[in-house]
């Protein structure tokens, strides 16, 4: 070896790679500021201040990743339990079975687990969403989590990226007996209900970025109040599935889907308010 090319590998030998550093963000699930349980009600909710009992709250996230102070992302590389984390997804699930929420299961995971190089880190970014090539698949034969079928529609639809079921407790006579929040994607091209689409119009992924989130000791915030506010949850536009369920000609997403950040139908996208850091 020629003394600059000993020189060059013993520099090299002597700068040590960045080593991964452990991140776990966590996560809070709140009904107008107060936490979820499967055993409260909530009250002054939407454009009518319904009181509701929540009983499920569950949603997908894809995609995670930490800001650096440049706004470049660095991807987060999540723990592969077999449970609750599945490549760069992950199921967030906060109820527990208890109370209302019969539908659940009495398992909870509340935070995001994974690595990263060590670094600086400003920020947090991910998908509120399923990714495509995941979305339209037999939950049947899936890997946990997507063999949770209670987050599943149907092939042509695929997953509920979002499941924050409601209901009303002083609904009208008349009214729905559930408000439910689904978000997933729509319109999705397939010959038929039990193929895979091709394509889907309406993806409906939510694309968040905190900028600013502390990974050291901030928690993300997710509370549908704000989502709702204009909704009345004590209703439901005729011949519609109850609440919002991303479908196109449904009234009662007009307000909830651009609050979501999601433009729908004629209705443009506005800022999202679902999901907040403290």
């Amino acid at each position: 070896m020629t003394r600059f090319a000993f020189a060059a590998a013993a520099a090299f030998a002597a700068t040590p790679a960045l080593a991964d550093m452990a991140v776990s963000i966590p996560f809070a699930a709140e009904i107008a500021g107060q936490p979820f349980a499967c055993t409260q009600t909530y009250a002054g909710l939407g454009r009518t201040r319904a009181e509701v009992q929540a009983v499920d709250f569950r949603l997908f996230v894809s995609n995670p990743a930490l800001i650096r102070a440049d706004g470049s992302l660095q991807s987060m590389t999540l723990d592969q339990d077999g449970a609750w984390q599945l490549g760069d997804l992950a199921l967030l699930d906060f109820e527990d079975a208890s109370g209302a929420c019969a539908n659940g299961t009495a398992g909870m995971n509340t935070t995001l687990r994974g690595t990263v190089p060590e670094g600086e880190y400003t920020g947090l970014s991910f998908t509120i969403g399923v990714p495509f090539d995941q979305n339209h698949i037999d939950p049947t034969q899936a890997p946990a989590p997507l063999n949770t079928t209670a987050m599943f529609w149907n092939w042509q639809g695929g997953y509920k990226f979002l499941r924050i079921d409601m209901v009303p407790t002083d609904r009208k006579n008349d009214g729905p007996r559930g408000w439910f929040l689904h978000l997933g994607s729509t319109m999705c091209d397939a010959a038929s209900k039990t193929e895979a689409p091709t394509a889907c119009k309406n993806g409906n992924r939510m694309e968040i970025r905190l900028d600013g989130f502390d990974i050291a000791q901030g928690t993300v915030v997710i509370d549908p109040a704000p989502v709702v506010a204009g909704a009345d949850l004590r209703a439901n536009a005729p011949d519609t599935s109850p609440g919002c369920m991303s479908f196109p000609g449904d009234a009662d997403c007009m307000t909830v889907m651009a609050a979501l950040g999601l433009g729908y139908m004629d209705v443009p996208a506005a800022t999202q308010s679902l999901v907040a850091q403290r």
